[in-house]
């Protein structure tokens, strides 16, 4: 894969110019902080359906196919619920 997925397409700048340590060094840091990323990604997720559902009064039925998951799924993101495991917990 040349580029990374579309969301992140702006990451590829970290490998633009010749290969250096500088680069590695930046890759490193960028891939140690991908659960962090995660945890925002999730937590903006959250806000904004909380906010279509309590401000707007979206239905999680009526995101529900927009998010591809199903109504009962978008009332746990709204709920901060992860489907992820938690760091040290079984699978």
């Amino acid at each position: 894969m040349d580029k990374p997925p579309t969301p992140f397409e702006r990451l590829a700048d970290l490998t633009a110019g010749a290969e250096n340590i500088d680069q590695a060094v930046a890759l490193t840091q960028a891939l140690a902080a991908i659960p962090d990323l995660q945890k925002w990604l999730r937590e903006q997720r959250q806000h904004v359906v909380r906010t279509l559902h309590e401000r707007d009064g979206m239905s999680y039925t009526d995101m529900a196919p927009h998010l591809g998951v199903k109504p009962e799924r978008v009332s746990g993101i709204a709920r901060g619920h992860s489907r992820s495991p938690k760091k040290g917990s079984a699978e």
